[in-house]
């Protein structure tokens, strides 16, 4: 079956996604700044030769999409090891369970967000948890932020927003990042693997985001703030800890954090 040739404006909505991909996967996992200027050489050949654009941008699509699963999956490996290593003497089984369930009753307090009923609890509470963020703690930072970082280019407003709609698009919306992990739950037969795996990646995606509130928290200017403003952000600051405590994201974050 072939695809459709894209429109010019198109192509120019893919070069810009496919830029984005590459910032967003340079600075995550600290990756050099020459990859994404050897996709504009690559790009400057494909015009200058008048070969297929369509073909040239799904198959660019396909390629950075790749290198972030990549270190995803690493990310995730490297976590698996830990909990093992965690696990490791007495009966695995056993002490596995009872992580599980103290798991289970950490993250009770939070709200689910509504989904299919087969999405598992986690994933569940963790999206419930990202709303009542997005409901009750994101408005008095986004306020802050605004006041810091008039501009959105150039600043920690500029990828973090994004993300925070990708995520946490609030006005009771489903997250766009759901989506796969949605139909995924409906294909019939439903692939285990692939629905677990897809589970991991919102954890990943999620953890992420944390910690990169976290990191921007930190970095704000608070000397300069009042009373009132520092109390909003130490209040938000907490509940993102809080957050990444009680799904266990804290070990889970960009390589560009260390860790």
């Amino acid at each position: 079956m072939k695809t459709r040739p894209l429109s010019d404006e198109e192509i120019e909505q893919a070069i810009r996604k496919i830029r984005q991909l590459y910032d967003d996967y340079i600075i995550t996992f600290t990756k050099p700044f020459r990859l994404k200027n050897q996709f504009e050489d690559r790009y400057f050949e494909a015009r200058k030769s008048r070969i297929d654009l369509t073909r040239f941008v799904l198959a660019e699509l396909e390629v950075i999409r790749k290198l972030k699963r990549a270190e995803e999956e690493k990310l995730i490996a490297r976590e698996e090891k830990r909990f093992k290593k965690r696990t490791k003497g007495g009966s695995a089984a056993g002490l596995a369970d009872r992580v599980l369930e103290q798991q289970r009753k950490q993250i009770e307090k939070y709200p689910d967000l509504p989904m299919d009923p087969r999405a598992s609890h986690e994933i569940t509470k963790l999206f419930g948890a990202l709303d009542l963020f997005e409901r009750q703690y994101w408005p008095g930072l986004e306020t802050v932020l605004r006041r810091v970082y008039p501009s959105t280019y150039a600043n920690p407003r500029a990828d973090l927003e994004p993300r925070m709609y990708a995520l946490c698009p609030g006005a009771g919306k489903s997250p766009p990042i759901i989506s796969r992990y949605e139909a995924l739950l409906l294909r019939i037969p439903r692939g285990r693997n692939d629905v677990e795996w897809e589970e991991k990646r919102l954890l990943v995606e999620a953890a992420f985001l944390l910690h990169h509130l976290s990191r921007v928290i930190a970095d704000l200017p608070t000397e300069d703030f009042s009373e009132e403003t520092k109390e909003t952000v130490e209040k938000v600051q907490e509940f993102v800890h809080i957050l990444l405590a009680d799904f266990r994201l804290k070990d889970l974050k960009p390589a560009n954090l260390g860790g």
